[in-house]
């Protein structure tokens, strides 16, 4: 597993042998250096893993992002095609970062490649959303 950053802002990329995925965790409000290494860091495990691997993103507690690390996640989205990757799935549950990142993919002509969730617990159920459908889990 890579990890960048602290406990209180960073992130981590590893490959999940058995989702045969890659899995990224962001948190925090990333600092210029957290960002400048974000999209090498998870491109890399990307092409040591197998192609036609998934790529969960998770930034459930990810802040919006300030100028570097949208430049850091606009630059991700724009090596997707060349990865191999199968499907990439972005999972958040602040509105305001949910926006950021849909533009960032939207910018890079990757809206249809690239599914977004939003996470939230009702009642101790935690279900899932993506465009406008509800699955309980």
């Amino acid at each position: 597993m890579k990890r960048v950053g602290d406990a209180a802002a960073g992130f981590s990329v590893v490959f999940d042998p058995e989702a045969g995925a890659v899995k990224v965790r962001g948190w925090g409000f990333w600092s210029a250096v957290t960002s400048s290494s974000f999209a090498t860091s998870v491109s890399d495990v990307c092409k040591e893993n197998p192609r036609g691997s998934a790529l969960f993103i998770d930034m459930n507690d990810l802040k919006p992002l300030r100028e570097e690390g949208q430049q850091a996640f606009g630059t991700l989205v724009r090596l997707l095609r060349g990865l191999g990757v199968s499907k990439t799935t972005v999972t958040t549950t602040s509105h305001l970062t949910k926006l950021q990142l849909l533009r960032l993919v939207a910018d890079q002509g990757m809206k249809d490649s690239v599914q977004f969730t939003t996470a939230s617990s009702e009642k101790g159920v935690v279900t899932e959303q993506t465009q406008g459908e509800r699955t309980n889990r």
